[in-house]
């Protein structure tokens, strides 16, 4: 049974309230150079108007023995803080429903053997949703497929304050090309970060969408399986549509990045063939040698451990919510 649900907005304000507290208090700096308090302020903030100024709202606690597929309404919010999704089948949480609600807080972890092929984790994924105009706020996701899927009809998503860890195949998978905002989250472990390339046989085309992604600290992780290549392995930072140019114009701003080897396929560059409004992005290369492809003047290349430590420190002490 699903764990039991209250209207109780009440509650999760306070909770919330007492996050912003503690966030100020603790003054994170350092994913950027204009990161301060106010952040944590403002994360918080939106996820108090996620839970508070929709006009329909569902509560979900504790341990959840089940997936959730309930249809979200139009205007409608999920309050899922506490809310843990434990190994509960390959698509724990996969909802529909009407545009401009929003997804707040919630635990998805997987319990996949290292061994597992990548061929199954690609059947497999955290969050799924078709909700147009739809904000995910604050999800936590690790050891799955896919972290989360937008998948058709959810255009002009917005993902913020996520923690996705340990994810096999796509951390963030836009293959719909939908115009959408990837912001202030923590990606700490994908084999690919940011997937917007549809199969062969999908007729979708956004090549006039564009996606945006902004003040987010991600690390490619070299998985145990891989999709091929040798293992442990990796993929790019971003698997976009080169062959048709199909897939969205690109703003990537005031991110950290890491990677620790070459990709096992695709590159460690940006895509190539699409317009990319880009400003103060940093990537720490790790690996050996020089790093293995062309990056504009937008991105600087360090090879500072530190940087990415700060960066991931600061996420942590601006998201206090965040497991």
């Amino acid at each position: 049974m699903r764990g039991q649900r209250a209207r109780r907005r009440g509650t999760a304000i306070g909770a919330v309230g007492a996050a912003l507290a503690l966030a100020v208090a603790v003054g994170a700096t350092g994913i950027r150079p204009a990161a301060a308090a106010s952040d944590a302020a403002s994360t918080v903030d939106q996820a108090v108007r996620c839970v508070s100024e929709r006009r329909h709202d569902d509560t979900v606690r504790g341990f959840q023995a089940d997936r959730y597929t309930t249809e979200i309404p139009s205007d409608g919010a999920v309050d899922a803080l506490g809310a843990l999704w434990l190994q509960t089948d390959n698509w724990p949480v996969s909802f529909g429903g009407g545009g401009g609600g929003c997804w707040l807080g919630g635990q998805i972890v997987g319990t996949y053997a290292q061994s597992t092929p990548w061929a199954t984790f690609h059947h497999t994924g955290g969050m799924n949703f078709t909700n147009p105009n739809f904000t995910v706020d604050g999800l936590r996701v690790h050891n799955i497929g896919d972290g989360i899927r937008v998948r058709a009809g959810a255009d002009h998503f917005r993902i913020t304050g996520v923690n996705l860890s340990f994810i096999h195949d796509d951390c963030v998978e836009n293959d719909q090309l939908y115009t959408g905002v990837v912001e202030d989250s923590l990606l700490d472990g994908c084999y690919v970060a940011f997937s917007a390339r549809p199969s062969s046989s999908d007729s979708v085309e956004g090549s006039d969408n564009t996606e945006t992604i902004r003040n987010n600290v991600v690390r490619l992780q070299p998985m145990p399986t891989v999709y091929k290549g040798r293992a442990p392995g990796n993929g790019g930072f971003f698997k976009w549509d080169d062959d048709h140019g199909r897939s969205p114009r690109l703003v990537v701003r005031d991110n950290v990045f890491r990677v620790d080897q070459r990709p096992n396929h695709q590159t460690l560059g940006l895509p190539k063939g699409y317009k990319v409004d880009c400003s103060n992005n940093v990537v720490v290369w790790l690996g050996k040698g020089r790093y293995p492809d062309k990056l504009p003047k937008c991105f600087e290349v360090t090879r500072d451990r530190a940087v990415w430590d700060r960066a991931v420190a600061a996420w942590h002490a601006a998201h206090p919510l965040s497991p």
